[in-house]
């Protein structure tokens, strides 16, 4: 087994360890103080807890499976099938559907408005906050170091999919990129696993532990730091703007700006 293959694994089941340590401890030591029951994680919602939090619990565990299997399989060097892919993109939006409706129904929190015009100011430093961290890490050469003592793959499949796939098969990518990836993403890591870490600890180790497990089951070594710091500005700006729909517009912007360059790059080729 390669030894970006190994390291992957590694820091997906220690990224998966670490949330559920964080959960179950924070909920012992809560158990054992006997004081205020804790805050309800949908306040004003009849949803209970306990099954979000297994429904949240099943599917992260599921999905790191996936991305585990996907990680120790061997790569195609094939051009990708658009019936695959459309195959794919139903899949993911089929598993994601019950956040997305359990998420976007929820009451609100009856938590003071942030005014449109803030708003859109976490959306600029948001940017800024996404590409200069990872512009700094490409400026530094720890991407190349890292690829050339583990020689792990320098793209992730997504973007090879992108940059060589047919035009219905990059049709499928953007839209799985620009406008599936960012909502049901944010919606399972910062709607939910976010908060129920947060629920259990502290907003900060809340923040950690989402952003490494979001940042892992993207299995992509190469980019486990940019992928981490976007996730810990996501729940920032989360906590911010106090709506999801910040942080999905975020990723939005972010991803079409990236493929926009992929194509672009990939056409000058």
């Amino acid at each position: 087994m390669p030894l970006h293959t190994q390291i992957n694994l590694a820091l997906l089941a220690g990224s998966f360890t670490f949330c559920m340590a964080l959960g179950i401890t924070g909920h012992l030591l809560r158990k054992k103080d006997g004081g205020l029951p804790p805050v309800p994680l949908f306040p004003g919602s009849k949803f209970p807890d306990f099954f979000a939090t297994f429904y949240t619990v099943f599917f992260v565990l599921t999905f790191g499976a996936a991305a585990a299997a996907q990680c120790m399989g061997t790569p195609e060097e094939t051009e990708p099938d658009t019936l695959s892919l459309i195959s794919n993109a139903i899949v993911q939006t089929a598993l994601y559907l019950p956040f997305l409706i359990i998420y976007f129904t929820l009451p609100g929190r009856n938590l003071p408005p942030v005014p449109l015009l803030r708003k859109l100011c976490w959306l600029f430093f948001g940017l800024l906050a996404l590409f200069v961290p990872a512009m700094l890490i490409e400026w530094t050469g720890f991407t190349n170091y890292l690829i050339e003592w583990t020689d792990c793959p320098v793209q992730q499949d997504v973007v090879t999919e992108l940059a060589k796939g047919s035009v219905p098969a990059q049709i499928i990518m953007l839209v799985m990129a620009v406008i599936i990836a960012p909502v049901t993403e944010e919606c399972c890591f910062r709607g939910f696993v976010y908060n129920i870490l947060k629920q259990k600890s502290s907003p900060v180790w809340a923040g950690v532990g989402s952003a490494f497990l979001f940042s892992a089951v993207h299995t992509s070594l190469a980019h486990f730091v940019p992928l981490a710091i976007f996730g810990l500005v996501q729940c920032y700006m989360y906590e911010k703007s106090r709506t999801l729909w910040v942080p999905v517009i975020l990723h939005m912007l972010f991803n079409a700006l990236n493929c926009l360059f992929i194509l672009l790059y990939s056409a000058s080729l």
